[in-house]
This record gives C-alpha cells, structure tokens and sequence, in this order.
C-alpha cells in the first residue's frame, strides 16, 4: 500500500466516525483526521524524493554517499519516517508552504483527547 492510499483510506475512516452517532468515535475521527495530514505530508516529501534514494525526505535517518559516476547523492536509511517536527523543517527548507498553525491545533487537540479529555465540541 502506498503512503497516499494510506491517507486516503485515513481520510475514509475519519468521515466515517465522524458521521458516526456513537460520539466515542469523535476520539478515532480526530485521530485519523491527523494521521492523515501527516500521511499526506509524507507523500509530498516522497514525491520531492529524488529517484532511487529509498524515499531519502521521509526518513529519519539521511546519510551522504559519493558515487563515482553521479558524485555526492543523499540516501535515507531504516524504517523510521519523519515526525511533525522534521516534516516541518524539510516543508520550510524546501519551500512548501503549510499553515503550522492550524497543524499545530488540531495536534493539541489530538493531545488532549489521547492524554486527558478536551472541554472542546
């Protein structure tokens, strides 16, 4: 599965719970919803990945190579992708523009509901 059907079938099973009359799915509505944004984020920085460097943008890990015909290529490395805060910095480093603000208010929320309760509708 790809990182954008991830966050298109995300996206499915957010609406879903938010249409959903048991208002405990609010809980899994708003935790999909950011899940999402952040699947969707990945897909933007795999697709600015340059070909054959293992997706080097959403990887936590990114390490230099020198190749004697192409020269210096960065290469990402293991499993673990990028969290908000490097995705953050690699949008700004790049030029993709996001409104963290917004971004970073649905993620207290998320906060809230997974860690406490939220006095939010």
């Amino acid at each position: 599965m790809s990182i954008l059907q991830n966050a298109v079938d995300s996206i499915a099973l957010g609406v879903e719970d938010y249409d959903s009359p048991d208002p405990r799915r609010l809980i899994s509505c708003t935790r999909n919803i950011f899940a999402e944004i952040l699947l969707l984020f990945k897909h933007k920085l795999s697709s600015l990945s340059p070909p054959n460097s293992d997706e080097v943008l959403i990887k936590q890990q990114i390490f230099p190579t020198l190749d004697p015909a192409t020269g210096l290529q960065w290469r990402g490395k293991g499993k673990k992708t990028v969290d908000v805060q490097q995705i953050r910095e690699r949008f700004e480093s790049l030029g993709v523009a996001v409104d963290w603000k917004r971004v970073e208010r649905i993620n207290s929320y998320r906060n809230e509901i997974e860690h406490y309760f939220s006095s939010l509708s």
